[in-house]
């Protein structure tokens, strides 16, 4: 019973704050489009009509210092919450947690949303369709294999994954990086944050064993899956327009 209540406060947490996300992100892109058939603004973003390779239509958004800053504020609002949640997380014990944790998805959503939109957004859907496929697999692969993925070996081979992913990211940021290595290092990153979302699926039933069932621990554990999903969306955005 103790494993059933755990699971279900992180599960209840994580479906909550992909909820939101995806309720953002699906909601940036509808106002997008309708904006630019009604030849409107949306935020003050302005959009253009294009057509893409196989001939279907692409709405891009026109590019211009107003919508060079607005996009710079969004961005900076994701990542202070983002962090902000991941510090309550680590030093704190409260339900602010989850407020700022919530801020961070109505904030990735929008930006999620928006990089759909600035791409070909018949890819980017397309990468949004590929990602969520990708998580519902990984809950499905631990629920019916039954492997305890939260073991040592697996752990400490996804860490030197993530490690060499961001050294690989700061390379690029000096040095720059072509299109076809680019695809190699979404793979790559897809492959390595799929692994880390099937560790903290385990996780769940590891944690529920040791007699943690609390609130504060559920926030923690849905907290890491969600950062999961959002890189794996993210890479697979980066993958589809690259």
């Amino acid at each position: 019973m103790g494993a059933t209540s755990l699971a279900f406060k992180v599960y209840l947490i994580l479906g909550f704050e992909l909820a939101v996300l995806y309720g953002c992100v699906f909601f940036i892109i509808q106002q997008s489009k309708k904006a630019f058939y009604a030849n409107k603004t949306f935020l003050g973003i302005a959009f253009a009509e294009a057509v893409n390779t196989n001939r279907q239509t692409d709405i891009c958004i026109v590019q211009n210092k107003a919508t060079t800053l607005f996009f710079f504020w969004l961005i900076l609002f994701g990542i202070i919450s983002m962090w902000t949640a991941t510090a309550f997380i680590i030093f704190s014990s409260s339900w602010i947690q989850l407020f700022f944790m919530t801020l961070s998805a109505i904030g990735y959503g929008s930006i999620i949303g928006f990089i759909i939109m600035d791409m070909d957004e018949n890819d980017g859907m397309v990468g949004l369709i590929a990602s969520t496929l990708s998580t519902a697999a990984m809950f499905i692969i631990v629920s019916v294999s039954g492997i305890n993925f939260a073991n040592p070996i697996f752990v400490s081979t996804i860490s030197f994954l993530i490690l060499s992913l961001i050294v690989w990211e700061l390379i690029t940021l000096v040095t720059g990086i072509s299109r076809g290595a680019t695809k190699i290092k979404a793979v790559l990153a897809i492959v390595t944050f799929s692994m880390s979302l099937l560790a903290s699926i385990s996780r769940v039933n590891v944690t529920s064993e040791k007699g943690l069932n609390d609130w504060n621990t559920a926030i923690d554990l849905a907290f890491g899956m969600y950062l999961e999903i959002i890189n794996l969306i993210l890479y697979y955005l980066e993958l589809m327009g690259s």
